[in-house]
C-alpha cells in the first residue's frame, strides 16, 4: 500500500468522493454530473498536476516566485475502444517573455520537458502501462 492511500466511497447514484490521508477530497461522477470529475478527467488532472509540480521549481527559479503556471491536459479517445484513451497531451501555458534571450527560452523548455519525461510518476506510469490489480476485501 502507498504511503498516502486513496479511498473512494459511494455517496449517491453514480457519485463518489475520493479522500486521501491528508484530508483532501475530490468528487467523482459520470460525464455531466455537476461539481465532479469523471475518472478520465482525474487522470488528465493527475498528468497535468504531476507535470506542473515537476516543473514548478525549474520555472520559478528562472521566472520568479510569482510566475503563473498553468498546464492544460486533453486526450484523444481510441476510435476502436470507447473505454481507452489513444493519446494524452499536456501543454504548459507559461509567459516566457521575462527571458529576453531566445536561447534561454528554448533551453528552459528543453529542461522542463526532460524533467517531466524523467520524473513525472503519473505520466511515466501511464506510458509504461503499469499493471492494475483489482481485488475484493472480504
Amino acid at each position: 500500500m502507498s504511503s498516502t492511500p486513496v479511498e473512494v466511497r459511494r455517496t449517491g447514484q453514480r457519485s463518489f468522493t475520493a479522500t486521501n490521508g491528508r484530508g483532501g477530497e475530490v468528487e467523482i461522477g459520470t460525464d455531466g454530473a455537476p461539481d465532479s470529475f469523471t475518472p478520465g478527467e482525474l487522470l488528465l488532472a493527475a498528468i497535468a498536476g504531476c507535470s506542473a509540480v515537476t516543473a514548478e521549481q525549474l520555472l520559478t527559479r528562472r521566472l520568479g516566485e510569482d510566475a503563473a503556471v498553468t498546464v492544460h491536459a486533453d486526450r484523444d479517445k481510441d476510435p476502436e475502444d470507447a473505454h481507452r484513451f489513444s493519446a494524452v497531451r499536456a501543454a504548459f501555458d507559461v509567459d516566457l517573455a521575462a527571458l529576453t534571450d531566445t536561447e534561454h527560452r528554448e533551453k528552459l523548455v528543453e529542461v522542463v520537458q526532460r524533467a517531466v519525461e524523467q520524473q513525472c510518476t503519473v505520466s511515466r506510469s501511464v506510458e509504461r502501462g503499469t499493471p492494475v490489480d483489482v481485488s475484493f476485501n472480504r
